[in-house]
């Protein structure tokens, strides 16, 4: 058993447990006790018992699977928590369900203001949409009206699913100036009755918001209030335990983030509010000046090296885009792919290669840690040549840079990454997502086999890390997903040859998790003097049916020894 050499009473104890330590060795145990935060003792039941006081809390595990805290090293809080405050269709079934939703948000909405809901279908991936509905059809404003004559609605479309649709009533069409004689805007149909010529509400086509924006859509959006801090700040708290349930103890907002997002996290850190760990990087904006990228990169210098703050909330860096992701057509690949409206695509980054290359050299002589976002395989050479033309002047080998996404490298890539020290953060979710539609559909067989090679990543000997990015969110699916590789629409095996076993897909979740946020030394495994975050699961995800994996449930969810989720069984 590894122990403390002291041996004063532990705060918590957990007994008769399969303990995954995930540790080098992969080493199990029975029991574990912790206090002042840290993992005191690990190994079997009568050693732990040694270390009950009579104010030990104590919990018996019945059997029940321990791991590490889940690390997740592309999450989204900050953006997916304003989902929280709109209505969600989730679920719904049917054109009433979802006038009930809207009518019950409706009445304790004050006249005039918007109502906004989620897309129709169920998140992330909104399969199937509209045909998961009875009438297999979006709602029109006829079927707005009636529940909501007092307010514009929204219902918005899906941001990773292209083409997609989103509904206004009259009001809301009103107020946008949408009529019969407005002219059809390019890649959007605002679709017509065809007895009337009048506007049904429907806006089909790419709405989107991030990757692919449209002139007519920003003008929509303009009427709609932006979110304050107050909402961010609710958003978090209300998401924040929905990762924890999932069995996430660390997240990385990696990008697409804002500096109220690290406010929010701030302020409820000091308010005891904040159950999980967050690390965060600064956004750098491409399309500013060279000397304004600069001075940006000089303020947020105090987080350079290995990040500042505490384990709790620290900033680790900055991140900058060069792609979006394949669906939109927006990723920069090595050669032209179909895009979302059929046509042949070859977009270009989104910064100079000029502008991207001293970017990143700007931020090595700051030292400050680069978490580069490329999906394409195109931006993935982009990025690496970028790095080392910084490694040539400013060191970066030893700096563990981040490359994000990265879903279609090749063995080469993979290799100079291996060269450079640079670390992967990518998610298998993807496949789930868009793997049928888009990997095998559109890209065809030659990328899809090969999409988020993660046996190739660890073959290498680098230490790629898993993430949920779009989600699904929970890492337990995750995890599986890991392994199963499936495509969510059919059900189809994506790179069945880029599979990695069931102990793997549990160390690149949370040992190289904690190793892409230089925190080995305290995070990742369940060993003597490190934090002690772990999850405790309804089952031991190294055994049984594979496809049981995704089932699993976390009973306890415990951040540096306090439990953040769960009770007592």
């Amino acid at each position: 058993m590894a122990i403390r050499q002291r041996r004063a009473p532990a705060d918590t104890v957990l007994l008769n447990g399969t303990i995954l330590t995930v540790d080098k060795a992969f080493s199990r145990a029975k029991a574990v006790a912790m206090s002042g935060g840290r993992f005191v003792a690990v190994g079997k039941n009568a050693e732990v018992k040694k270390l009950i006081g009579p104010d030990t809390r104590v919990l018996d595990l019945a059997g029940r699977t321990v791991v590490p805290g889940f690390i997740d090293t592309h999450g989204h809080i900050g953006l997916f928590g304003l989902e929280t405050l709109a209505v969600s269709l989730a679920g719904a079934r049917s054109i009433p369900e979802i006038q009930q939703r809207i009518a019950s948000r409706a009445r304790e909405t004050a006249p005039d203001q918007w109502i906004v809901t989620l897309p129709v279908g169920d998140p992330p991936y909104f399969f199937n949409v509209p045909n998961i509905l009875q009438e297999n059809r979006f709602p029109h404003r006829r079927d707005l009206d009636p529940v909501s004559p007092d307010h514009p609605v929204y219902i918005t479309a899906p941001t990773n699913r292209v083409p997609n649709s989103a509904v206004l009533n009259s009001r809301a069409l009103q107020l946008a100036g949408i009529t019969k004689d407005t002219p059809q805007p390019e890649h959007i149909e605002i679709v017509k009755d065809p007895d009337t010529g009048e506007p049904t509400g429907e806006l089909r086509g790419a709405l989107q918001p991030i990757y692919n924006p449209n002139p007519f859509f920003v003008e929509l959006t303009k009427l709609i209030p932006p979110p304050t801090y107050a909402h961010v700040r609710e958003g978090i708290k209300r998401l924040a335990p929905d990762f924890l349930a999932g069995g996430t103890t660390t997240l990385l907002e990696a990008h697409l983030n804002s500096p109220e997002e690290l406010r929010a996290y701030a302020q409820l850190q000091a308010q005891g509010e904040l159950p999980l760990r967050i690390f965060y990087t600064y956004e750098i904006d491409p399309h500013q000046s060279l000397e304004t990228i600069a001075d940006y990169l000089r303020t947020v210098s105090f987080a350079a090296g290995r990040g500042f703050g505490t384990d709790h909330l620290k900033v680790v860096g900055v991140s900058i885009g060069l792609d979006g992701p394949y669906w939109h057509g927006a990723a920069v690949n090595d050669a032209p792919y179909t895009g979302p409206f059929g046509r042949k695509v070859a977009p270009a980054p989104l910064v100079s290669w000029e502008k991207y290359a001293a970017i990143l050299r700007l931020a090595a002589e700051f030292d400050l840690r680069v978490h580069a976002e490329a999906a394409g395989r195109g931006s993935i050479e982009i990025a690496l040549r970028a790095m080392r033309e910084a490694h040539a002047v400013t060191p970066i080998h030893d700096k563990r840079w981040v490359i994000e996404h990265v879903e279609f490298p090749t063995q080469e890539q993979i290799a100079q990454c291996r060269q450079l020290g640079v670390v992967p953060t990518t998610a298998t979710n993807f496949i789930w997502g868009k793997g049928a539609e888009v990997y095998k559909d559109r890209l065809g067989p030659r990328y899809a086999k090969d999409a988020i090679p993660l046996r190739w990543w660890l073959d290498a000997g680098v230490p790629v890390s898993q993430s949920t990015d779009w989600g699904p969110r929970g890492a337990l699916f995750t995890l599986w997903q890991s392994i199963a590789r499936q495509a969510g629409l059919t059900g189809e095996v994506v790179g069945p040859a880029q599979r990695i076993s069931r102990e793997e897909a549990l160390r690149i979740f949370t040992n190289n998790g904690a190793y892409a946020l230089w925190m080995e030394d305290e995070l990742g495994s369940i060993e003597v003097g490190k934090l002690a975050d772990c999850v405790v699961l309804s089952d031991n995800p190294l055994r049984g049916k594979r496809d049981a994996i995704r089932d699993i449930q976390v009973d306890l969810a415990i951040v540096g020894g306090n439990v953040v989720h769960g009770e007592r069984f």
